[in-house]
């Protein structure tokens, strides 16, 4: 049972609203009585909770519990969509008939619930259930950033070793196909393990390419092929035939010296992997495969080279982990008792990382030794049972705040091994009652704070992060998920609530699959389906790009294996719903005219959505917004600019497109952008074409206009027809700009006073230049000092800007320049970037040699790339010069006759001899040479 939602419901019943409820039907008494219900048995919950693992009699009560829960939500959803119908008065909102109707319908439900609830709240006095375990329900700690990942690999740098020596000599003795298999038990790292493998730098010139994919418990051939030909590539392969895959994989492997990884392997039938293994016979001898694997005997089907088993941590080893996610950032010598009991526990992991890792993280935060003697203590009389979980983790799922746990188990529904989306799964709990707004946070954000203690006690792995390093997506564990699988069987019976949230998804060929919804054919299929979905909080559609097409989805359609293009008006009954996820329905094109009825609605996801071309009036209504991903200006019809004045809760991420159709600037300033404290991404697009390049808009006032809040951190601008950017672009962390007309970045000294005078520091990081026929410089050529919007700029790239002849100016913080496709660049002043880390130079045409001088004064210089410059023939002398570079790459230079020592070459077939300052890039320690002349090297220096 989750206390959140019964909060929720004592909250709904004890309201003013439900109050009206309780006269217009005759059930105030009872509507009284059930809350006073609901109360006692919250106080209860969490003791239910911690013994139902040893009782099962306990665990059937909460189950029984939680579906009567539902039923009262349910007829509390019912009445609340009856009222939105029309905004009148509660007493008078339906016709005489249906009000009669109304009153004995949910009159008799609302008697009936009851009757059901006191039975099972009387159970609990003889369960023996007190309330004295009752946690605040404001316990979640709001925190802030998540915590960088910490080394997880302590202890196995040793096996990491070997088994990479292994391979490399496998690759020396030229065998055949190998395959190493890594056996041990549930959470000793043998994913860990083989990730360390597959990234060890000493395996990236043997091993091209590299290919990973995970297995599980059912060893399916097609899925395998499709995983590793995608992780190839990095982009989805769709649904193919297994006989396209197939070739499609062995085009990628045949010939090459290729290392693949197949993590968490269970298949015990050898056929099913000799049906996989002729597939991989193609690669070029050495190729080698590496298996994880709890069973033996999967290890003796597959593997050809010896076995390796995976120890558990030493008890030092295991100390060091635990510490590490205990502690913290803290010295354990403060806590020198708290040290004695750790080390207790930890002689209780078994030398198992995941249980360090988790007990460490339970007890992070935890500074009480009680605290610390209670977990080890009640960590050797939990008990196992047939699911095998491990003492550990069901310790950790205990020690969380009861009104995390739901959450937590509620993750079970998410596929094992697959990538949990921040954003899709805060929108779930909150579409089930699992999360709400705490008075000092909203929703969402509490939602956020739960995901972040989860990932500090380590139940969740961070996966993807943004530019700002914010988390993405999330991973559970294996052994975590079957955590929590276990105890969603325990309290629902393996079931969720299906009224609550919905995901349509369109796969390739089939009939649509709607989860939670059960897969319906003939005459059922989705007949008045959406105006029957009263209690719809989160409605998910997503599609894919092999998908057949067609054009319209009306209410009862067979959505057979087809794009969306158009959603029925009949989503616009669905009063209760809250979230609309259309992400990456990239052939949709409008939205139904009635989205200002979705009251209760607020996040509207559309990224992804390139197609859309009508976004209806009326969106500004939706004083609920929280998320609007995207909007399309429709001129004098359709959206306007003005409707987003008073949605200034929107945050995350907002696209404006077609901003060439805003006729002034007092349009732009209608949208208030700068009221949007909480927006952290802008994307702003202008419709380019060359017929517009060719004239003058208003595109600068426009954009002027649309000055953001100052804590924004990225900004997009595509198609911009000005000359001069705006003043506020200082005020940006990091900025994009794509295919725009502007000839310098600051173009005049009155614009480098605005800009100093906003903000005299500057706060722009990052800056992309992308597709700048106009560009001549950073600065205008009356600007004689470099203003302070550049004076934090760390990183800088210019893409096809063929127009780029001015020098660049100084900036003291950039670390990082990329030039490509810049054949007019002042390769010179290069040289006043002094505190240059990393330098990409790319794509260059009929550039022969660089001037001496590019490379004078860059001293820090850690990285050199050079890349598809045909006909470069030499590289500077003044290349000795840097002292503190550490990697040069250099590809696909084929006229290139000499250089200095190097770091990696590719392709650079006129390649003699590395005879050029060889002893002055001391800094430089390994030489790599691919697809070159090699045979004027010296004798120990060839592969």
């Amino acid at each position: 049972m989750e206390v959140l939602l019964l909060e929720s419901l004592v909250k709904s019943l004890n309201s003013p609203i439900q109050e009206e409820l309780g006269l217009l039907c005759g059930i105030e008494t009872e509507i009284q009585k059930l809350s006073s219900l609901l109360s006692t048995t919250k106080a209860v919950i969490e003791d239910a909770e911690n013994k139902q693992f040893t009782n099962k009699a306990i665990q059937l009560w909460l189950h029984k519990l939680n579906l009567i829960a539902y039923e009262v939500d349910d007829i509390l959803d019912d009445y609340a969509t009856e009222v939105s119908r029309e905004p009148s008065n509660v007493l008078d909102c339906l016709p005489a008939t249906s009000n009669i109707w109304f009153r004995h319908r949910i009159g008799a439900r609302m008697k009936k619930i009851i009757g059901k609830f006191d039975a099972v709240a009387d159970e609990r006095i003889k369960l023996g259930l007190s309330n004295h375990f009752l946690v605040d329900s404001t316990a979640i700690r709001e925190i802030g950033s998540l915590l960088n990942e910490p080394d997880l690999v302590l202890g196995r740098d040793e096996e990491k070793d070997e088994i990479v020596k292994t391979l490399v000599n496998h690759v020396r003795d030229n065998q055949n196909v190998s395959v190493l298999p890594i056996v041990g038990v549930g959470g000793l790292g043998k994913t860990t393990l083989a990730q360390l493998v597959f990234n060890d730098e000493n395996l990236a010139e043997p091993f091209k390419p590299k290919l990973w994919a995970w297995v599980s418990e059912k060893f399916d051939v097609k899925s395998i092929i499709k995983a590793l030909i995608e992780s190839a590539k990095g982009t989805s392969m769709g649904d193919l035939p297994l006989d396209t895959l197939q070739r499609k994989l062995q085009e990628l492997l045949r010939g090459k010296r290729y290392l693949i990884v197949l993590d968490d392997v269970w298949n015990e039938n050898p056929q099913e992997w000799e049906d996989l293994k002729s597939v991989l016979q193609c690669g070029s001898k050495g190729s080698s495969i590496v298996t994880t694997t709890h069973m033996e005997k999967v290890a003796t089907i597959m593997g050809t080279l010896q076995t390796y088993y995976l120890s558990s941590l030493s008890a030092n080893e295991c100390w060091s982990l635990f510490r590490q996610r205990a502690f913290g950032y803290q010295e354990a010598e403060e806590y020198p008792n708290l040290v004695v009991i750790g080390k207790e526990i930890v002689k209780k992991c078994g030398g198992l990382p995941l249980a360090a890792k988790a007990l460490g993280g339970l007890l992070r935060f935890e500074r009480e030794e009680n605290v610390w003697n209670s977990v080890c203590s009640e960590l050797g009389n939990l008990p196992q049972d047939e699911t095998d979980i491990l003492p550990a983790l069901r310790l950790s799922y205990l020690n969380l705040p009861v009104e995390l746990r739901g959450c937590f188990a509620y993750c079970a529904v998410f596929s094992k091994g697959s990538e949990i989306e921040k954003e899709e799964v805060i929108h779930l709990w909150m579409a089930n009652g699992l999360i709400s707004s705490n008075g000092t946070m909203e929703v969402e954000d509490v939602g956020d704070a739960v995901l972040t203690e989860l990932h500090h006690r380590s139940l969740f792995q961070a996966v993807k992060k943004d530019e700002s390093g914010n988390v993405l997506t999330f991973v559970m564990p294996n052994l975590v998920h079957d955590l929590a699988q276990s105890l969603m069987e325990a309290k629902d019976g393996g079931t969720i609530r299906t009224n609550r949230h919905l995901t349509l998804d369109f796969p390739y060929d089939q009939q649509i699959v709607a989860f939670p919804i059960r897969r319906m054919r003939g005459t059922d299929r989705y007949s008045s389906f959406l105006s029957k979905c009263g209690s719809l909080r989160v409605l998910i559609v997503r599609t894919a790009w092999w998908e057949k097409r067609f054009s319209k989805l009306p209410p009862a359609v067979n959505l057979s294996g087809s794009h969306i293009v158009e959603l029925p008006n009949s989503i616009c009954g669905l009063w209760n719903l809250q979230i609309l996820n259309l992400n990456d329905c990239e052939h949709l094109r409008s939205l139904p005219k009635g989205m200002r009825f979705l009251r209760n609605l607020r996040h509207l996801c559309l990224r992804g959505c390139w197609n859309l071309t009508h976004i209806p009036s009326g969106i500004g209504e939706l004083s609920w917004l929280r998320t609007l991903s995207m909007v399309v200006l429709g001129g004098k019809k359709g959206f306007q600019l003005s409707e987003l004045r008073g949605l200034n809760m929107l945050r995350g991420e907002l696209s404006i497109r077609h901003l060439e159709r805003v006729e002034d600037k007092k349009d732009a300033e209608e949208a208030w952008l700068i009221g949007k404290q909480s927006l952290r991404r802008l994307c702003l697009y202008f419709n380019w074409d060359s017929e517009r390049m060719l004239q003058r808009y208003n595109d600068e006032e426009v954009l002027e206009a649309l000055k953001p809040s100052p804590i924004l951190q990225f900004l997009h601008i595509e198609g911009f027809n000005g000359s001069s950017f705006p003043s506020w672009i200082s005020t940006v962390t990091t900025v994009r700009v794509f295919n725009s007309a502007p000839e310098y970045i600051v173009g005049a000294q009155e614009s480098t006073a605005t800009a100093a005078t906003d903000n005299p520091k500057g706060m722009l990081k990052a800056l992309v230049l992308w597709n700048m026929p106009n560009l001549k410089g950073m600065l205008g050529r009356e600007v004689q000092v470099t203003p302070g919007v550049f004076s934090q700029l760390q990183s800088l790239s210019f893409v096809d800007c063929p127009t780029l002849t001015l020098p660049l100016p100084r900036m003291p913080s950039l670390k990082e320049l990329d030039v490509n496709m810049c054949r007019n660049m002042a390769w010179a002043s290069i040289s006043n970037l002094t505190s240059l880390n990393s330098l990409i130079i790319e794509d260059i045409p009929e550039l022969s040699c660089f001037l001496e001088e590019m490379l004078q004064n860059l001293s820090l210089l850690e990285s050199l790339e050079i890349r598809f410059i045909w006909d470069l023939r030499a590289l500077p002398r003044s290349l000795a010069s840097l002292t503190a570079l550490k990697t040069l790459t250099i590809k696909e230079c084929p006229k290139l006759g000499s250089l200095p020592k190097e770091h990696h070459l590719f392709d650079c077939f006129n390649l003699v001899s590395p005879s050029m300052g060889t002893t002055a890039l001391k800094s430089l320690t390994q030489l790599s040479i691919q697809g070159s002349n090699a045979t004027a090297l010296p004798e120990e220096l060839k592969y």
